[in-house]
């Protein structure tokens, strides 16, 4: 249910800052396996159930990403002259209310990988079971070649024709080198489920959940390292909600924020802010990584927008190819070839068609800080692609655009391409993002000195204090980030419940199945 401002409850069991991808898996996942009460804060609106009818239709619409709800948030390129921008949604579902739809689980090398940085209970074998539940609530279905629109065809067999076996199965931990359709969070009709839609739905009516809509937790209350409860900033004024449980889950750039603005982090930078340290870990804001991509503009063969609008199903993204780089880890592959064709939606200042090459494993780090004022909706944020001391990034985006090179060389997708924009010539100069922000809130053992939250997501040095979203991965999945967000969201709801990731997953309640 939703809760009105002035029946905002003075103290809860557990309230949960965020409801994206990882708060409503969290959420919900929590709600129906508790009796404790649940309040889910979200900064944006809450358009109620889907089947109530009343949710904007461009925020359904999976041809195109809207960008009514948008942070508008930025960052200045590193490596470029450009200010990029960095999409996040301010709405109830979050990034999966307004994302290209890909659906990735990652590789069993990537969470084996978390397991061996001092994070029991994350490998492959025992987050598997979670990863395809949250594929299951997410109605995730492949694309068939038929589904297609005619840009999207002709990419695909480019990159045949460039040496890529066909393949289709990115939303499976065994997916490998190939390209083909891609697997998307969209229904047979069309719409974007979301993560309100996959998780909040299903508890909506449960007398222990509620929801504080277009509400902003401007602080956390933390006394003799212990949190206690937040300070919510709401249309009818601020409030103070009393919490046995705080669970942050507000995304990688906005949760290490306000974890800084509650005096928790590195303490050099809390003071030189004027903010009471309760807390001094260094790690809260670092190691925020993204996969960092390349672009190759198209301006597109006369008439393919007008021949593209006219079809009744056109979304702008609908492929995927995927690569092994020369520096590739042990995993199955590194690097993400995609094309944007059509309207271009997400970034309308760009040409019909864009070609994006992607480091997968990207090594670069940046930060989230605060600003000096504290803005609590726009911190700052840099996250240096392209500027890892080993050049490990330059090297798998150049091979990329080797891919992309020998792809465009196909005279089929060449003849739909049509001319290239001019100023595209060194792409590597202007490095661009997937927007897949992530590991801003380290997840790891005290010993590693940037690790902000331990293997259940509790904060190291307060009681109370958690962290389940983006923002705890140690290394950064190789795919679209929702579904493993997701799934991170579940297994701390999980984790908190003495609960194991098959319990979760093998529930068949009518409150979260």
């Amino acid at each position: 249910m939703t809760t009105p401002e002035h029946h905002l409850p003075d103290s809860v069991d557990t309230v949960v800052i965020g409801g994206g991808t990882g708060g409503a898996a969290f959420a919900a996942t929590f709600a129906a396996h508790s009796d404790g009460t649940v309040l889910l804060i979200e900064a944006g609106p809450d358009y109620g159930a889907r089947i109530d009818g009343n949710w904007p239709a461009d925020m359904l619409d999976a041809r195109s990403i809207p960008l009514s709800h948008d942070y508008e948030l930025h960052t200045a390129s590193t490596v470029g002259d450009s200010r990029l921008d960095l999409p996040r949604a301010r709405i109830l579902g979050g990034c999966s209310a307004h994302n290209g739809c890909t659906a990735s689980l990652g590789a069993r090398f990537d969470y084996d990988e978390w397991a061996t940085q001092g994070n029991p209970g994350w490998t492959a074998d025992e987050v598997e079971p979670l990863l395809e539940w949250v594929r299951d609530r997410f109605q995730v279905r492949r694309y068939t070649m038929d589904d297609l629109t005619p840009p999207q065809r002709a990419f695909v067999e480019a990159g045949i024709l460039a040496g890529l076996p066909f393949a289709d199965d990115l939303d499976d931990l065994a997916a490998a080198e190939g390209i083909g359709p891609m697997p998307v969070n969209v229904t047979a009709d069309g719409v974007r489920f979301n993560s309100a839609f996959a998780f909040i739905d299903a508890v909506r009516e449960r007398p222990n959940f509620s929801i504080l809509a277009d509400s902003t937790v401007t602080r956390i209350h933390i006394e003799d390292g212990v949190a206690t409860g937040v300070f919510v900033q709401h249309p009818g004024g601020v409030n103070f909600i009393a919490a046995s449980r705080v669970v942050v889950s507000a995304g990688a750039y906005h949760s290490p924020a306000l974890l800084l603005r509650s005096g928790v982090g590195p303490a050099d930078e809390l003071e030189a802010l004027g903010i009471p340290v309760e807390v001094d870990l260094p790690g809260v804001g670092k190691h925020l990584v993204d996969h960092a991509c390349v672009q190759l503009d198209f301006a597109g063969r006369p008439g393919l927008v007008e021949e593209l609008a006219a079809l009744s199903w056109n979304p702008d993204e609908q492929t995927v190819g995927r690569a092994k780089s020369s520096l590739c880890d042990d995993g199955p592959y590194d690097i993400h070839v995609f094309m944007v064709a059509g309207a271009n939606s997400g970034h309308p200042g760009l040409p019909p068609i864009t070609l994006y090459g992607g480091a997968m494993r990207a090594r670069s780090e940046g930060s989230v800080t605060l600003a000096a004022d504290l803005d609590v909706v726009n911190p700052v944020i840099d996250h240096r692609y392209g500027t890892d001391p080993e050049g490990y990034d330059r090297q798998v985006l150049a091979e990329s655009l080797e891919l992309l090179e020998r792809m465009v060389a196909q005279p089929e997708l060449a003849q739909v391409l049509g001319e290239r924009v001019p100023g595209t010539a060194d792409p590597l100069a202007n490095i661009v993002n997937y927007c897949h922000p992530a590991g801003s809130c380290k997840m790891g053992p005290a010993t590693d000195p940037l690790a902000v939250v331990d293997n259940t997501g509790s904060v190291h040095g307060v009681a109370g204090l958690y962290v389940a979203d983006a923002s705890i991965m140690p290394a950064i999945t190789r795919g679209n980030i929702n579904l493993p967000t997701a799934m991170i969201g579940a297994r701390i709801a999980a984790g908190l419940l003495d609960l194991s990731p098959l319990d979760i997953a093998s529930t068949r309640s009518t409150q979260i199945a």
